[in-house]
């Protein structure tokens, strides 16, 4: 990382020859896509070519700090795929996919239910860890929480929200 700092054309390249099939691998294992793994694999060394000047050694291996980067891409890109409308029309959408749609709409509405009766702060770690991706040690400085509250607090949302489900 620090001869990419540089400008050293040639360390980029050696990255990637380390890296590139093990960010490639981590990429599909999130993506489930070939085409989407490709993509961010290209978009992540892209990222740390024209970016050297982010990596922090004092957080992290280099190593780690490209997985990050690659897995925050990903992360992005799954956003994205989920945001994209699908078709709801009949004659576009076989009955088997409508039906399933369906079925999804109906447990969007009782998570969203279930999720309503948490307490606001509780509502946000679990938004911040299963919608915006972040980790528990993120979700604690992001909140400015001690990690084992940030732990305790999910974990008690979650059992709660089983509870919620469970009974409707």
């Amino acid at each position: 990382m620090a001869r990419l700092h540089f400008g050293d054309g040639a360390a980029l390249a050696e990255l990637y020859a380390r890296l590139g099939p093990h960010v490639y691998a981590l990429c599909f294992e999130l993506l489930q896509s070939r085409e989407d793994a490709e993509e961010v694999l290209q978009d992540t060394f892209a990222r740390l070519s024209s970016g050297p000047h982010l990596y922090r050694p004092e957080l992290g291996s280099p190593r780690a700090y490209v997985y990050t980067v690659a897995r925050n891409t990903a992360l992005s890109r799954l956003r994205a795929r989920k945001a994209r409308p699908t078709s709801l029309d009949p004659a576009l959408v076989p009955a088997e996919r409508l039906a399933a749609h369906t079925q999804d709409l109906d447990v969007r509405s009782s998570v969203h239910t279930a999720m309503e009766t948490l307490p606001r702060s509780d509502q946000r770690l679990l938004l911040d860890a299963f919608f915006q991706g972040l980790t528990h040690p993120e979700i604690a400085t992001a909140r400015s929480m001690p990690l084992g509250t940030v732990k305790t607090r999910l974990r008690r949302a979650l059992l709660a929200m089983r509870r919620r489900l469970e009974d409707a």
